[in-house]
This record gives structure tokens, sequence and C-alpha cells, in this order.
């Protein structure tokens, strides 16, 4: 469901923030290892991490602080990277680009839990003839979808979610209540409310609903996948535009997921990511 890459070839001779282009052989410098080499590269990535952070674009001042760039540098790589699609640039702010937006689509935190899930998740949207059946990670504090069938026509999209609004979905709640447990939850739970969602997904039979919590005139379920090694896989929910539930839609869902965490026990835990999107060892279940 995600957009091919439509960025254009580089040609030969061509320079990337520096980086000149051999025909055929994609990016590369005289000497990656360098000095020279990894500043730009590293002083590009900071600038992309800058903006990443904030969804109001940041001025050229802001930026060099943000970025710890001098300001001169700052406006060099900046500009090298709106040239490339990698940055755009709206009167005197600088904002993420289409080009990496494209090229971030198609990051997963696990890339083999789409080619295990995907057809779990299509036979649910067969069978409950729901308006959209996917399982979503949490990244950050954006849902990423993973695998999704959807009706044709259905806009819903949980990556566009702002953080309140996806903790209150169905799908939301676990993928949060099953973070380690000195998360800090968001702000629309009490602590109360949060553990008792906490104590109730730790049940094997247990589902989430949201009966437009969220989003008027929409309604879901969801029930967590789980690693064998106790991690939260992701969540996989149906997603109806009605004002009720399907009286069905429970079992179908916690059918899906149980049928996922089979197919994870052939397979080892991956590498976990933190809040913050970085890899780290050890275990994240709820316990």
């Amino acid at each position: 469901m995600r957009d091919q890459l439509l960025t254009p070839p580089l040609r030969a001779g061509e320079k990337v923030a520096g980086l000149a282009v051999d025909s055929g052989l994609g990016p590369k410098t005289a000497d990656l290892s360098s000095s020279a080499g990894r500043g730009v590269l590293t002083g590009a990535f900071a600038v992309l991490d800058a903006l990443a952070c904030t969804e109001g674009g940041l001025g050229l001042t802001a930026l060099a602080r943000a970025s710890g760039l001098a300001k001169s540098s700052a406006y060099r790589l900046t500009e090298q990277l709106v040239a490339l699609g990698a940055v755009q640039r709206v009167e005197q702010r600088y904002y993420v680009g289409p080009r990496l937006a494209r090229l971030g689509q198609r990051w997963l935190p696990d890339p083999q839990l789409r080619e295990i899930s995907q057809a779990f998740v299509h036979a649910l949207a067969v069978q409950a003839r729901c308006d959209l059946a996917a399982l979503v990670v949490l990244n950050g504090d954006r849902m990423r979808v993973v695998s999704a069938t959807a009706r044709r026509g259905c806009g819903y999209c949980p990556d566009a979610l702002d953080r309140d609004t996806a903790a209150r979905t169905a799908a939301g709640r676990i993928l949060h209540a099953a973070r380690r447990a000195d998360a800090v939850p968001p702000g629309c739970w009490t602590p109360l409310e949060w553990q008792r969602l906490r104590d109730h997904i730790a049940d094997p039979s247990a589902t989430v609903t949201d009966r437009q919590d969220a989003v008027a005139g929409v309604c879901s379920v969801s029930a967590p996948v789980w690693y064998p090694s106790g991690d939260c896989a992701g969540a996989v929910f149906a997603l109806v535009y009605a004002t009720t539930l399907p009286p069905n839609l429970p079992d179908l869902v916690l059918g899906a997921a149980h049928r996922i965490d089979a197919a994870l026990r052939w397979r080892p835990s991956p590498v976990r990511w933190s809040d913050q999107g970085v890899a780290v060892a050890g275990n994240a279940g709820i316990g």
C-alpha cells in the first residue's frame, strides 16, 4: 500500500552534499573514511534529525542551534538538501522534504513482521467485512502501519494521527500500554486507567475497543500481538465507519492476533526499538 520510490537516478559526476557519484556505482568519495566525508554526512544528518523533531519547521538560526552546526554550515548543507528534495523550504523556514518522506515510508521496525502478518490481516478484513484491517506498531509517538487491507475509498490513515489521538484508539492504547513499566503514559489517560489497561492486555484473551473515542464515526477493535520473548510485536485491529461495533468483531480480531502470534514463534525476536527509535537490547514486555 506504500507508494513506490520515484526519486530520479543520479548521474555520473553529480554531487550529493559533497559526495561524488561514480557511474553505476552510487554515492562515494575518494576516501569515505576521511574526516571530511564523515563531517559532511554527519552534518547533513544533524540537519535532518533536527527537522524531523518539529512539525512547524525551523528557521535558519533555530536549525543551526538544534543541529549544533555553525550558521554558515547549516545554511550550506540545508540548501544542498533542498536541491535534492530531502528538505523543503517554505519562505524562510525549512521542513522535511518529499524525497526524505518517501524514503521514510519504506522503513519498518521489523520488515519480516509484514511478511508474516499480511495474509492474516487480509483474511481478517475479508471475514469481518470491515473498512480497514491492519497491524500497526509504535515508533516513537507515531503509529506505523506494517500491513493492511482497506475497503476501496477508506481514507483512515493511522500514520497521520497525532500522539494523543492515536493513544485513544484501540490499537494505540495497546501499543502505549505494552511499553516498559517506567514509560510515561500519554496525557489523555490517568495513571490508574493506564495500570488497568496494562493488566488487561496481559490476558491472552484480551481485546480493546474504541467506540468513537478517537475519531467521530469510527469504531475499532484491537488485540496485541506478542513475540515469544514477551515483547509486544504490534497491535492488530479492525475498523468500521459506524457508531456501533459488529458483535463478532472482537473474536475475529483476537483470532487473527493469535494466528500471527503462532507464526512468530518460528522466528527469533528482532531488535527492540526504544521510544526514541533507537535499537536497544533487552525485553520490552509489560511484565
